[in-house]
């Protein structure tokens, strides 16, 4: 009677296990549907953030033909700095020295934006109103800060920390 009480026991047990562990198989599958969907595609970014653009900074046809070559060949040389300022060491992390020297390098890549920045923008008031100008500004920051948030709202793997100075 014991092993037949047992035996039922397992049974109920092991019947609402099998059953919890064919919902997350659809849920992973809709998840990957989803991340099908939501995968950085560079071309309607630029779409969409030149359509953000005009919308916000309210650019006429005229403005807008003047003004997007001038952004896109400024994007390029930003992320021709970035790319070309791939500096970070891990050795850097236990490195005083190594790490001054990101730093430095990573002070001297953002300085070299911000003059280019400033430069290109003093080109788009030629091609547009000053007040055009900082709608856009404004408009390409806000557009950038959504975009990020959109993205970290993606379900993501969880990762394992590196701490190189944690002894197990």
């Amino acid at each position: 009677m014991r092993y037949i009480l047992t035996l039922l026991f397992a049974l109920a047990m092991v019947v609402p296990l099998s059953a919890q562990n064919n919902e997350p198989r659809q849920e992973e599958r809709a998840e990957g549907h989803k991340e099908e969907q939501k995968k950085f595609d560079p071309e309607r970014y630029q779409r969409e953030l030149e359509a953000f653009i005009c919308r916000e900074a309210c650019l006429t046809k005229q403005e807008a033909q003047a003004f997007f070559p001038l952004y896109r060949e400024m994007q390029q040389k930003q992320r021709a700095i970035y790319t070309k300022m791939k500096v970070f060491d891990k050795a850097a992390l236990c490195d005083n020295k190594a790490a001054e020297a990101v730093i430095a390098a990573y002070d001297e890549r953002e300085i070299a934006i911000k003059k280019l920045q400033q430069q290109y923008h003093k080109q788009f008031v030629k091609v547009m109103p000053a007040t055009k100008v900082l709608k856009f500004i404004r408009a390409e920051e806000r557009f950038n800060r959504n975009m990020m948030r959109n993205f970290s709202r993606r379900p993501q793997q969880p990762q394992l920390q590196h701490h190189p100075n944690k002894n197990k």
